[in-house]
């Protein structure tokens, strides 16, 4: 037996036996549903769960693998593997079938009986999407796939696949999951709160917008975070960027991620980052720049957000703007300035919609009106002009000038497109505004997130 298959053959034992036990104990439930376990057979389709490094990916496995326990699958039916470990490399393309067939021979009745294969990290081995698809094909099998690129959503599964997987993105902590994780009561919704409640919540989501919700840093003091956190920025640019992508300057990649991450929620111009590398005696230029950028947001470090009449064909015709994976990432890596709690709250903002918007992620985008006012989110069809819902963000509306700038945005949005209500979400704020078009309605956040 070689190395490779003496530690694939140690890893799957010690999991039943040590590593699933430790790891329930201190589990948190997500909030994510995979749907209902397909029972084995061949031909089931593949569940893909992608979302940046640290965000949870393996402990969502986890829950999914305990719910089948619960239900009466036996332990030796299911199979765990986390392919992201330095032991097992460098990976052939016939990694995964060692995995398979190490798990047979220690489970030999699963082959008969059907078994439940759950592949962490597994973009990390060459071929894996045809190793899967073998898999699907041949074996009385449900698989679970999980990674850190936002590519296995679409491109990277599509021509093995070919509609044989269902995707599902897992962000960082929820507010909800945030709260829940710290003992913090939050209602079902449409429940009332208490007064004890809606005290205990604001106060847990001022510590949310500041402090992110990946699961890892919950219990960390402030320095201890912020070390945390932009070590996760940099090894997900070193893994899943320089090393995925092939980029040659390693240092000039980690730097634009922590100028794109400290940008969060304001306008980003491709061109302003080249001429400030010109000034510094280096650029790759805008081509490269696009190119990193992408493949930061293909590593789920930050998403971009398109103007509404450019956003489904990602153009960037008339700017476009930054959202880091978390509000957690954009404090770690900003300098501190007087609009960080407000970008970091619209950045909440906007992870919240992606949340909600899962089956249709893409239909998010900022609005330019004709007047030049702006509104901070749209989400709606491009293509059919409707929108669905129109939001603002604003700290704070007490003062006046502010109130009439959201306000009078929302209404021209809302007589372009035909709403009676839109949304500002601020930060302890709540009111109605009866408008000739409509209502708009000012939400706090620490409500509007609980959704």
């Amino acid at each position: 037996m070689n190395e490779s298959n003496t530690v694939i053959r140690s890893l799957l034992q010690d999991f039943h036996a040590t590593v699933l036990p430790a790891h329930l104990k201190q589990m948190i439930d997500r909030d994510l549903s995979l749907g209902q376990p397909f029972s084995p057979k061949p031909g089931n389709l593949v569940k893909v769960v992608v979302g940046m490094r640290r965000s949870g990916k393996t402990y969502r496995l986890f829950q999914e693998i305990r719910n089948l326990l619960d239900s009466g699958i036996r332990p030796d039916q299911i199979c765990y593997f986390n392919f992201d470990d330095d032991r097992l490399r460098p990976f052939t393309p016939s990694t995964i079938d060692n995995v398979l067939e190490t798990f047979y021979e220690l489970h030999p009745e699963s082959r008969r009986t059907g078994a439940y294969f759950f592949f962490d990290e597994i973009q990390e081995v060459p071929q894996w999407d045809i190793a899967a698809r073998r898999i699907i094909d041949t074996e009385k099998a449900t698989v679970y796939v999980t990674g850190s690129s936002s590519r296995m959503l679409s491109t990277d599964i599509a021509t093995e696949f070919r509609g044989r997987s269902i995707s599902y993105e897992l962000l960082p902590f929820s507010f909800r999951e945030y709260a829940r994780f710290h003992g913090v009561n939050a209602p079902a919704q449409h429940e009332e709160f208490s007064k004890e409640q809606a005290s205990a919540l604001k106060s847990a989501c001022k510590q949310y917008l500041i402090q992110g919700g990946f699961p890892g840093i919950q219990q960390l003091d402030d320095n201890e975070r912020i070390n945390v956190l932009q070590s996760y920025a940099q090894f997900t640019v070193a893994r899943d960027v320089v090393e995925r992508h092939g980029f040659s300057n390693a240092a000039y990649a980690q730097n634009l991620a922590r100028i794109a991450l400290a940008s969060s929620g304001k306008d980003f111009s491709i061109s302003k980052i080249d001429k400030m590398g010109k000034s510094a005696g280096y650029t790759p230029g805008r081509a490269k720049i696009s190119e990193i950028i992408d493949a930061f947001e293909d590593a789920h470090m930050l998403h971009q957000v398109y103007e509404f009449s450019h956003s489904v064909q990602k153009v960037r015709v008339g700017g476009f703007k930054i959202y880091a994976e978390d509000p957690g990432l954009l404090c770690a890596l900003a300098p501190a300035t007087s609009d960080g709690l407000t970008r970091a709250l619209e950045t909440a903002v906007y992870l919240e919609m992606r949340r909600r918007s899962s089956h249709r992620i893409g239909s998010i985008a900022l609005l330019k009106l004709k007047s030049g006012k702006e509104i901070d989110f749209i989400e709606g069809d491009e293509a059919f002009d409707i929108a669905y819902d129109l939001i603002q963000v604003s700290l704070d509306i007490s003062n006046e000038a502010t109130k009439i700038r959201e306000v009078s945005a929302l209404q021209e949005a809302m007589a372009r497109f035909g709403k009676d209500t839109a949304t500002i979400v601020t930060l302890d704020e709540e009111t109605r505004i009866e408008v000739e078009e409509g209502t708009i309605n000012v939400i706090p956040a620490w409500k509007w997130l609980l959704g």
